[in-house]
């Protein structure tokens, strides 16, 4: 006859099974709702991260424009110029973490921040962009639209608050759950070992799945960096195909320029210089920048070159010059450009320039200090039908000017101090014996420093009054 399971044995073994079974489910309920809390927390934790970027980045449109406004320099719209690049793709990002963590109500609110930041843009930063004065109502009425922003931002982070405390009370809830399951673990010993085996186990296969990646990893890195490669080589080629190799020479100019490359191997210019001799002894200056880097900068830089000469064979005035080819690139999806345009006038030592968002050229007469000419208007490719300033200068013979690219003063985060490194690098090299005027500048500049993007740099000299007097009697005894 069948032997009988004693219930001495039968009821311990059933007792530690149900032991066992709450054990695992208790277990699995703490880690899966401490699972749950951190991982809230953490896209908690990302959501505010970039709720905080679209007010970051909202505070520095308002700061380079306020500043622009005040000071009506280009180089204070570097905050406005970076922030409105960079904000669409952070809101959507901040969008996509609060529809992640289900917060459709936070998710509208920053929807409403978006088109707070729209109208801001439309009704405040374009007009004061486009205004020659400050227009104290206009700012007042950008800082309660940028306050609507603010109140919203506070709104989304009220929520997110709630939502953490919220996942925190869960987790510690479940935490404290853990010292009631522990007194069942002894018995539970067994258990606990397989479990220990499988944990093993899973390790093992995460190691493997770890060197898998990153074995991946290697393989992607080398292929991107190929790729760059590749990219740099182009871009290189069509930055030398494009590049100003002679400059004219006309008698009572001397003309000069140099052109530096980046230092950073990532950075890849859009800089170039172009200098066109016209009748009537005079010559159109042209130096600019193209916003990014990559072949599409190098392209871009070319047809803005193109477009440029071609308008000023048309009618050379700066200004006109400027506006078409401002036009013109709106017709497509360009980079923006910042450029000068100048029109020396050889007999009379004068000139017109015009600028577009450009840093501003640097005038050096005898006699006197150099100092900084007036800046211009928008960059190209911003705004269509833009107007384009016509500056006049009349300077005297042997006065010095000098265009150069913003890498030739943003060097180190100080502008300023780059701007008094310029100025006194135009005058040593001015005083110098070299030649060339425009490399001893970049010399003096970049001599224990590297350039952290390209520099192009165009000078022109006057010539003085008795080389002046002796082209004219020339001319003279040649007509003769």
């Amino acid at each position: 006859m069948p032997s009988r399971i004693h219930p001495a044995i039968v009821v311990p073994l059933a007792f530690l099974a149900v032991v066992i079974g709450v054990l695992v489910a208790g277990g699995l309920w703490v880690q899966s709702t401490v699972a749950s809390s951190f991982g809230d927390a953490e896209s908690i934790g990302t959501a505010r991260f970039l709720v905080e970027d679209v007010l970051r980045r909202q505070l520095d449109e308002e700061t380079g424009i306020r500043g622009y406004a005040v000071a009506r320099r280009a180089t204070l719209l570097q905050p406005y110029f970076e922030a409105l690049a960079a904000l669409p793709a952070t809101l959507g990002r901040a969008t996509g973490a609060l529809e992640k963590l289900r917060l459709p109500t936070a998710a509208a609110t920053l929807e409403d921040a978006a088109g707070t930041n729209r109208r801001w843009l439309q009704e405040v930063a374009f007009p004061l962009l486009t205004s020659r004065s400050s227009r104290p109502g206009l700012q007042f009425r950008g800082k309660r639209l940028v306050d609507r922003v603010r109140t919203d931002i506070a709104s989304i982070e009220t929520s997110l608050a709630a939502r953490d405390a919220g996942g925190r009370l869960r987790a510690q809830q479940a935490i404290a759950w853990v010292d009631l399951f522990a007194i069942g673990a002894i018995s539970a010993f067994l258990f606990a070992a397989l479990i220990f085996a499988f944990q093993q186990y899973r390790l093992g296969l995460r190691i493997e799945e770890e060197r898998i990646k990153a074995e991946e990893q290697r393989r992607r890195s080398a292929e991107n960096r190929a790729a760059y490669l590749a990219e740099k080589r182009i871009a290189d080629t069509l930055q030398r195909a494009f590049a100003q190799n002679v400059l004219p020479e006309p008698a009572m100019l001397r003309l000069g320029a140099t052109y530096l490359p980046a230092t950073e191997e990532t950075k890849i210019g859009g800089d170039w210089y172009d200098a066109l001799e016209l009748p009537g002894d005079r010559v159109l200056l042209a130096i600019g920048d193209v916003t990014g880097h990559g072949i599409e900068a190098a392209v871009t830089m070319n047809r803005t070159r193109q477009l440029l000469i071609s308008c000023a064979l048309i009618d050379p005035s700066p200004g006109p010059v400027l506006e078409r080819v401002n036009n013109e690139l709106m017709r497509t999806d360009s980079p923006f450009v910042t450029a000068i345009a100048a029109l020396v006038d050889a007999r009379d030592c004068e000139f017109a320039y015009s600028a577009a968002g450009h840093p501003p050229a640097v005038l050096l007469e005898p006699g006197k200090r150099a100092r900084f000419l007036e800046v211009g208007s928008l960059p190209l490719g911003v705004l269509r039908n833009a107007v384009y300033q016509t500056h006049r200068v009349r300077s005297t013979p042997g006065a010095l000017l000098v265009l150069y690219t913003d890498g030739a003063v943003e060097h180190s985060h100080d502008v300023v101090q780059g701007e008094e490194l310029l100025l006194a690098a135009v005058e040593s090299a001015a005083h110098a014996s070299q030649s060339d005027v425009a490399a001893a500048i970049c010399n003096r500049i970049f001599a224990d420093r590297k350039a952290a993007d390209d520099v192009a740099i165009l000078t022109l000299r006057f010539a003085d009054s008795q080389t002046m007097m002796m082209v004219g009697a020339g001319r003279k005894a040649g007509l003769a």
